[in-house]
């Protein structure tokens, strides 16, 4: 055991080497091991050693003894904030509480704190940081949204040749409506009158309007005409609208989609702003894509994208036609919605009859397109709706006088559904004498049909008088007709040739058909003035009845005419041709009727090329507005077209096999192949043929261009969906 020698002597401290464990460093002032132990005037830092082994004096005996001397003096340990700023050790007199430095230099001697740890961010921080930085990169994408939607916009307005109208400002050097001059006067802003005009200001946060309102800078003036001329002139073809509940006040807020698709379908017919047509239709495109990625469901967006399959944009190529796909959407929709069932007792009486009144369109435009397509419609043949709406249009007082119109094309539309269904049986039985009794006695049930919604309408007609609705009724004769004649040409086309001779059941009736289908759209519906503003299928339907009577003049089938008969063809075609492509009826050179008109044409001509055979005056078919002039080209019908399908065996004439005139083409006189030939950028292709694909398609090019040419009809020509 060591001995404490005294205070003041000095100590002799043997040299020891460290523990292995131990990493000590020794001080660099420490010479050697022996010093003198400090006195009491040492300052109060100075340590107190004893005569024992370095490896056993204890760290933390220092650090108490020299806290226990600073507390002594009020002084934490290690140096004040100013002397460990100058990085040397506070040097203290006794009985100061400041240190030597801080008194010379007159500072205030502070002791130094340890910082204060931050305290772990809690789970409900964690998640409140998570939220702003998802709150931060949806503002960021809203704003590249944005930007990438102007730069959409800008590219729309530069292919109409039109100036962007930034925030609904129309341009300065367009004309002005004169009901526009005071909103103009005041701001100058389309956005502006719309929000002032149908906003209700009962909400806190003003609404935003519709992209249309903005960009093609739509005043409270051209929403009310456009929303006009579609409830006068559009709905009435397409009676799924309700004007009560569809008012431009109340959509534009509640379904900003539904509200696009009218005005730009409205749009066509704005004489006001005839440029308008080309640029509201690229929004109502854009609106339905978003309301199909935001996966928003309600009977308004139904009702939208239905209007949009029944009226398609115009496309240049039949590859981009969308029509089945949208009414494809909109059928889904409606099953989602539960459309398809009675609606609930406890909705009101208008909200009944517009769910009910949307599926049942739905099933007559599905019917539709499934039989001019050839395809299986998606609705059951079954649907509960659509047996039990014969007596539907008078259910409630507030029934439309558009929807009697509807439950008979419903009915007729379930004749037909159950005509393909045996269709198909007969095919699959390869009974062809089947097919044309079916065929025969179809085409009567039709006939009983219509002839018990023409006693309907007739007293519908004495409560509600309305021009309109007279048209209509004639409108629904004529696809009555339009569809015998689809099921005769059914069984015309597999007869045998026992049955195909001047004057049997088939020819009579069929030829009966055609003309009647031609009579009412010339002599009822065109004289109205309503004609151009009906749906592109019902064109159509005239179309294929013309061009069904005009094959007849063929050589192979025109034993089947007398003299008269062909004679007659050629007047109501003639006529027909004229009806289509005037202006009273075609809006341009590419509306639906010129483009069909100008077909017809090529038709005739190609089977009217020996007056000798027909009795009486030759039928000029060069009268209407929009045929193509004479120095832009005349072109010659193809050898083969609607019938002919390509000859698959060719027939051996003085030892050589030879096609073109010596190979008589098999034809196909239904409407799926009459559809496929008008819609497809090159008609069936056969021996003769003169247009390559390549140089089809490149007629494409400049969409101004006129379309001359019957192998470059699309389907935006010839769009063959609604009814």
């Amino acid at each position: 055991m060591l001995h404490l020698k005294p205070r003041h002597e000095p100590v002799n401290i043997p040299s020891l080497s460290p523990r292995p464990h131990m990493d000590i460093k020794p001080k660099a002032e420490t010479q050697s091991t022996t010093f003198t132990m400090p006195t009491r005037t040492s300052p109060p830092f100075a340590f107190i050693h004893d005569t024992m082994e370095v490896g056993e004096l204890s760290e933390k005996n220092e650090k108490a003894e020299v806290g226990q001397k600073h507390r002594v003096f009020g002084k934490s340990s290690g140096a004040c904030v100013h002397c460990k700023s100058l990085k040397v050790r506070c040097e203290f007199s006794p009985g100061d509480t400041s240190c030597q430095r801080c008194l010379v230099g007159n500072y205030q001697c502070l002791p130094r704190s340890r910082k204060k740890r931050k305290p772990a961010p809690t789970h409900e921080d964690l998640q409140e940081r998570a939220h702003a930085q998802d709150r931060q990169i949806e503002a960021l994408l809203q704003q590249f949204d944005k930007l990438k939607s102007e730069q959409k916009v800008r590219e729309w307005m530069s292919q109409t040749h039109e100036p962007i109208c930034k925030a609904g400002s129309p341009s300065i050097d367009k004309p002005v409506h004169v009901d526009k001059l005071g909103w103009m006067l005041q701001d100058g802003s389309a956005e502006i009158a719309v929000i002032s005009t149908f906003h209700s200001g009962k909400g806190r946060v003003t609404p935003a309007v519709p992209d249309i309102v903005k960009y093609c800078g739509l005043y409270p003036e051209d929403i009310t005409g456009l929303f006009a001329i579609f409830f006068e002139r559009i709905n009435p073809f397409f009676s799924i609208l309700d004007e009560d509940m569809h008012a431009p006040e109340k959509l534009i807020w509640t379904c900003p989609f539904l509200f696009t698709v009218i005005c730009s379908i409205a749009s066509r017919y704005y004489t006001a702003r005839p440029e308008l047509y080309r640029r509201a239709i690229n929004f109502s495109c854009d609106a339905a894509s978003r309301a199909l990625v935001d996966g928003s469901k309600a009977v308004d967006i139904c009702q939208a994208y239905l209007l949009m399959a029944v009226y398609p944009v115009p496309k240049k190529n039949w590859a981009e036609d969308r029509s089945w796909l949208l009414m494809g959407v909109a059928i889904r929709m409606a099953i989602e919605l539960g459309l398809n069932q009675p609606p609930p007792a406890s909705l009101p009486e208008r909200e009944q009859l517009n769910r009910t009144r949307t599926w049942l369109n739905c099933y007559c435009a599905d019917g539709s397109h499934a039989i001019q397509f050839g395809k299986i419609p998606m609705l059951h043949l079954d649907d509960y709706l659509a047996r039990q709406s014969r007596t539907w249009y008078r259910s409630s007082r507030f029934n439309t006088p558009y929807d009697v119109h509807l439950c008979a094309y419903v009915h007729i539309i379930l004749i037909m559904a159950e005509w393909r269904s045996s269709m198909r049986q007969c095919l699959a039985d390869n009974m062809s004498s089947d097919i044309l009794a079916t065929a025969i006695q179809t085409e009567q049930r039709l006939s009983q049909e219509i002839s018990i919604w023409v006693d309907v309408y007739a007293e519908e007609f004495t409560y509600m008088p309305l021009p309109i609705c007279a048209y209509r009724g004639n409108t629904t004769q004529m696809i009555a007709a339009y569809l015998r004649l689809v099921v005769l040409a059914a069984g015309f086309q597999h007869a045998d040739k026992a049955s195909l001779f001047r004057g049997s059941e088939i020819v009579s009736k069929s030829m009966d058909a055609a003309r009647t289908v031609i009579q009412i759209m010339v002599e009822r519906l065109y004289p109205t003035g309503n004609l151009r503003f009906a749906m592109e299928a019902n064109f159509l339907y005239v179309s294929f009845a013309a061009a069904f009577l005009i094959n007849l003049l063929r050589p192979k089938l025109i034993s089947l005419l007398d003299g008269n008969q062909q004679q007659e063809i050629l007047l109501i075609v003639g006529r027909l041709i004229n009806v289509l492509g005037s202006k009273e009826v075609a809006l341009d050179d590419r509306h639906t009727p010129a483009l069909y008109s100008r077909f017809l044409s090529s038709l005739l001509d190609k089977y009217h090329t020996k007056p000798s055979t027909v009795q009486g005056p030759h039928i000029s078919t060069h009268n209407p507005d929009f045929l193509p002039a004479p120095g832009e080209g005349q072109f010659t019908p193809h050898l083969y077209s609607w019938p002919d399908i390509e000859c698959q065996t060719p027939i051996e004439s003085s030892g050589v096999f030879a096609y073109g005139t010596q190979c008589e083409p098999d034809m196909d006189f239904s409407l799926n192949h009459f559809v496929k030939t008008v819609t497809q950028d090159v008609p069936s292709q056969g021996p003769g043929t003169s247009l390559s694909t390549q140089s089809s398609l490149a007629l494409w090019d400049d969409w101004e261009s006129r379309v001359n040419h019957y192998s470059n009809w699309s389907s935006s020509r010839f769009p063959a969906g609604g009814r």
